[in-house]
């Protein structure tokens, strides 16, 4: 079985990006993933010129995965993420 932090890892950044730009169609758990979405999506929207938005908005949120990784609504949110991934939905 893979760490919780190499799972995350291993998250492709378009799966982010995905999350981001429609977490509106989702429904969260975690009040930081709720809040962290809405503020990642504004800045990708004021910053949509700026080549080094997209890679650091998907550092910040799987910054926020990996250190709520034990509190369990932010793990219902993660295993969220991860189906999109695992079925190539995006």
């Amino acid at each position: 079985m893979t760490p919780i932090y190499e799972t995350i890892d291993l998250i492709p950044n378009e799966v982010l990006i995905h999350v981001i730009q429609n977490s509106k169609e989702y429904s969260w758990n975690f009040l930081a993933m709720k809040i962290i979405l809405t503020r990642l999506n504004l800045k990708i929207t004021l910053h949509s010129g700026k080549k080094t938005v997209i890679p650091e908005c998907c550092d910040e949120l799987k910054n926020l995965l990996k250190k709520s990784a034990n509190v369990p609504n932010a793990q219902a949110d993660l295993k969220q993420i991860l189906s999109l991934t695992d079925n190539h939905i995006i």
